[in-house]
């Protein structure tokens, strides 16, 4: 069937009947589909739907920080790396060694450091672990600060990550904070989407398998 996108349409609610979704509210027009599937962040579910009674009350966010750095020479050969015991936690070679990217998870430190805080600190934490960073000339740099990049899994969290069924009959859940056996990670939103579509395509009686199993 036919795909319709609509940019810069915020939803501002489910509306519900009964045991099913009847419309999802934009702020001048009402949609209505025979099935929905929600990926909104856990922050704007309980806005968006109240009634599905999700209790997020322990749902955390937790930032991850990344540092472009640019030399005038490349600084290593290394295809990626591994810091350990520093701050700077990955390493990523973009561009023949001229070129680097470094992560940071769980970067609250960070946070609240200026631009050129974060970049002396990853430049000395770099020059300890490649040598070559000393004699380079750093061209240019950007910071990237995500604030709600993934969510802190902390003790007891995984029984309050909701599944992909809702208790409305026409409404499942996706995206990276739900059950989707994974972690806060790219992959694990992308897991949430395929059991959203087979718990979805039960419902509607034609029940698939789009969810591959891990490799071992």
């Amino acid at each position: 069937g036919l795909v319709s996108t609509r940019l810069r349409s915020p939803v501002e609610r489910i509306r519900f009947q009964g045991a099913e979704v009847s419309g999802v509210q934009l702020r001048d027009e009402l949609l209505h589909a025979d099935w929905y599937v929600s990926a909104l962040p856990f922050e704007r579910i309980g806005a968006v739907a109240p009634e599905l009674g999700l209790d997020l009350s322990a749902f955390r966010h937790s930032p991850i920080t990344t540092i472009h750095l640019w030399f005038d020479r490349p600084i290593t050969d290394l295809p990626h790396a591994a810091l350990l015991d520093r701050t700077i936690q990955w390493l990523f070679n973009k561009e023949g060694g001229r070129y680097v990217q470094l992560v940071v998870s769980a970067s609250n430190t960070l946070v609240e450091m200026s631009r050129n805080e974060v970049i002396a600190l990853a430049l000395a934490e770099l020059a300890g672990f490649l040598p070559e960073v000393r004699a380079a000339t750093l061209e240019k740099a950007h910071v990237i600060k995500e604030i709600r990049a993934t969510f802190v899994p902390v003790p007891g969290l995984e029984a309050q990550r909701p599944a992909a069924p809702t208790t409305f009959n026409n409404l499942f859940l996706a995206g990276d904070w739900t059950r989707s056996g994974w972690p806060a990670t790219m992959e694990g939103a992308v897991r949430s989407g395929y059991l959203a579509a087979e718990a979805l395509t039960a419902a509607a009686g034609h029940p698939r398998k789009f969810l591959l199993p891990d490799p071992r």
